[in-house]
């Protein structure tokens, strides 16, 4: 970095405080923590001026709140207690009654002694997470400081008879009373045990070869207070012999302790340049860079040497570099401050997303002027906001963000598709306006729960919602966010559309009460002929009701074996992307069911070309279709005929038989009551068709029936092929 003058360094040292983000500090170390300094956005972040701290006016500590005090209090005296740097956050009370999180970070300040004397920190706000949107207030003066050439006293000593003669002023700068008679013995003694042996030998060299002296060394006063003096003393030479000392002793304490607070000033800022994780930078209105921190260096991998010969934009892609000279432009031009995001490349050509904040800033002689900026690293945010993005828009779940008034202003694309709604329409719409509800009531539930979470407790009910394919039953919640302080800031609304689980709850309901009625009607049949046997009729009639016994447990197996074929599919669901040729599953089955009734007639007509999106479910379905047509079938005769082919992309499967064909009652069980509530007075034993149309339906597939001529049935499939 090229050397600049001294007092050029120090203004633009303060000038780089003055434009930091948050408050920079340094303060007693007991609370109220009085300030000695404190710069940056002091107004912004606490709504007083500097001055009001630094003139006592406003304790900071005062600003923390009273419920996070105690913490802090106990943080800073464990910081203090082990000399080790501490962080905490905590909050305060802005002058406006405003209620700030704050992030701290400082470390105790010690003397020479080791006692902590001071803290110093940077405080930055939390509360809201905009990057140096304004330029930071600057402060005039921040470390002015006032003093008073004063307590100079004068002394004499009389080398023949060591008389020691010290002014009034003396004696109040080594804090004894007006009547104290001094002696050389006794002022040394005054003198700090560190610097006595020094006062000593300069004493000692005046009066032995006349050789002046003016030092600055430590006294302990009367009251035991450690104080900085500058001490002077001349040979009164007569004859070339020394036969007194004359001299002056000054009290520079404080032009001590302010010497060594703007070097740990100095120091303090310096490190805190070098320790803030940014880019730190500044340059003038030729674009040559002024000053930077070693951050640049290390994320640019350009050394010192490279980057004092390099313009600021050389830093920037290309693609990035004419918007960033508009905005150094803008900043020369107008005085206003940027926010600029670009792309920051390194010497080995790696670009980083950076987010830059520069201001404007004089020098006292007006001629000068220099942007200061910061550049951030924002590939982690950006990172984090992809994958928000990826999570939150690739979810079958509804989700969104709403104001608390119920205004929305965030809708995923899951709840975008099922609402057919562009998003422009909808964001700063009130939820229960944006959505379709075809009952009046489920619209009153969603305001009634919106107002339960405006209370704080959540909301979830299953509302019936008009959606762009037509009507879906969602299982529908808000939640209440709010914040550190309890404040509702955002409500989240979800839905997930269950229709297709409510179905399936409908049919288990179904089944649940053919088992218990079939089951019911059978154990009545085995308990009545039971009854029967047991009453001691003859044996062939023994015989006859055995059979039937037995023929009424073999309904009663063949039912459950059924209705356990169902419960599995409806709470195993196993949804895929298979595919099956239907000519071959007919073909299987066919072959299956001639085996097991010889004496039927099963013919197959199929086109071996049809494929259908379904898996091996579809052959379970199928074969209930065949067993119906045979089982139940009085014909000499017994008859099925399987016809296969394709019409218009869909699949039609028909399955005739020359039975006694399907009751009304039967078919109205499989298809109105699969879809609705249950009646309590028509009762069905068609499990199989039952189970062959929740099949069906799976598969996106229609089941219907109708009579043919010879008074058989006919059941066709029509399924979507693959």
């Amino acid at each position: 970095m090229s050397e600049t003058d001294p007092d050029a360094a120090g203004f633009l040292t303060e000038r780089f405080v003055d434009n930091l983000p948050g408050l920079a500090y340094r303060c007693a170390p007991e609370p109220p923590w009085e300030m000695a300094f404190v710069g940056g956005e002091v107004r912004g972040l606490t709504g007083y001026p500097a001055s009001a701290f630094e003139d006592g006016e406003v304790h900071y500590g005062d600003l923390v709140v009273e419920a996070d005090r105690g913490t802090l209090e106990r943080e800073l005296a464990a910081s203090i207690e082990a000399d080790r740097q501490f962080t905490t956050t905590y909050r305060i009370e802005t002058r406006g009654g405003e209620s700030k999180h704050v992030f701290e970070r400082g470390k105790p300040v010690t003397d020479a002694d080791g006692d902590v004397v001071a803290l110093e920190g940077l405080v930055l706000d939390i509360t809201q997470r905009k990057r140096y949107e304004q330029t930071l207030e600057r402060q005039n003066d921040l470390f002015a400081y006032t003093q008073d050439v004063a307590n100079v006293g004068g002394w004499t000593f009389d080398t023949e008879t060591g008389t020691l003669r010290w002014t009034e002023q003396v004696k109040r700068i080594f804090g004894v009373s007006p009547a104290f008679e001094p002696t050389l013995e006794a002022a040394l003694d005054r003198f700090h045990p560190s610097d006595r042996e020094t006062v000593e030998t300069a004493i000692e060299r005046a009066i032995d070869e006349a050789d002046p002296y003016d030092i600055e060394c430590r006294i302990v006063t009367a009251d035991d207070e450690v104080r900085w003096v500058r001490t002077k003393g001349v040979p009164q030479v007569i004859d070339g012999e020394v036969v007194a000392l004359r001299g002056a002793i000054q009290d520079v304490t404080d032009r001590r302790e302010r010497e060594r607070s703007l070097r740990d000033e100095r120091a303090f800022r310096e490190g805190l340049y070098e320790a803030l994780p940014d880019l730190l930078y500044a340059f003038d209105e030729e674009g040559t860079l002024t000053r930077w921190n070693a951050k640049l260096e290390a994320v640019t991998g350009y050394t010192s040497e490279d980057i004092e010969s390099m313009a600021p934009v050389e830093f920037v892609a290309p693609a990035d570099r004419d918007a960033v000279r508009e905005h150094i432009r803008r900043v020369f031009e107008t005085g206003e401050s940027i926010q600029i995001r670009a792309q920051l490349r390194t010497n080995e050509g790696e670009t980083i997303p950076y987010e830059f904040t520069g201001a404007l800033m004089h020098h006292d002689d007006g001629t000068h002027r220099e942007l200061v900026g910061v550049g951030r690293d924002v590939s982690a945010r950006l990172e984090r906001q992809r994958r928000f993005e990826a999570v939150f828009n690739n979810t079958y779940q509804f989700t969104g963000l709403l104001n608390p008034d119920g205004t929305i202003i965030e809708l995923n694309e899951a709840s975008l598709q099922f609402m057919g709604a562009d998003r422009s329409a909808v964001v700063g719409t009130p939820l229960w306006d944006a959505l379709d509800f075809p009952d009046e009531a489920d619209r009153r539930s969603m305001l009634a729960g919106y107002e339960r979470v405006l209370g704080g407790q959540p909301y979830r009910d299953e509302l019936a919602v008009q959606g762009a394919d037509g009507q879906s039953v969602i299982d529908f919640s808000i939640r209440p966010i709010t914040n550190d302080d309890g404040e509702l800031t955002f409500l989240v609304p979800e839905g997930r559309d269950i229709t297709a689980f409510k179905e399936r709850e409908r049919l288990v309901r179904v089944l649940h009460r053919l088992l218990r009625h079939n089951i019911r009607n059978d154990l009545n049949v085995i308990r009545g002929y039971a009854d029967t046997l047991s009453d001691g009729l003859t044996d062939e009639d023994t015989v006859e009701y055995a059979a039937k016994i037995d023929a009424a447990a073999e309904n009663l197996l063949s039912t459950s074996e059924k209705a356990k074929q169902m419960v599995d599919l409806i709470l195993h669901p196993t949804a895929g992307d298979d595919t099956l040729t239907l000519g071959r599953a007919v073909q299987a089955i066919a072959e299956r069911f001639r085996e097991r009734y010889p004496d039927a007639s099963i013919v197959t007509a199929v086109e071996d070309s049809v494929v259908v999106a379904a898996d091996d479910r579809l052959s379970i379905a199928l074969a209930q279709l065949v067993e119906n047509g045979l089982e139940h079938n009085t014909a000499a005769t017994p008859r099925v005929d399987l016809r296969v082919s394709e019409r218009d992309g869909r699949a039609r499967l028909e399955v005739a038989d020359n039975g006694v064909g399907i009751s009304p009652d039967e078919w109205k069980m499989v298809t109105e009551e699969v879809r609705k509530e249950p009646s309590q007075v028509r009762h069905g034993s068609g499990m199989g068709l039952l189970l062959t149309r929740w099949i069906v339906d799976e598969f996106d597939g229609r089941l219907s029936y109708a009579t043919d001529e010879s008074n058989g049935s006919v059941v066709a499939v029509r399924l979507p092929t693959a």
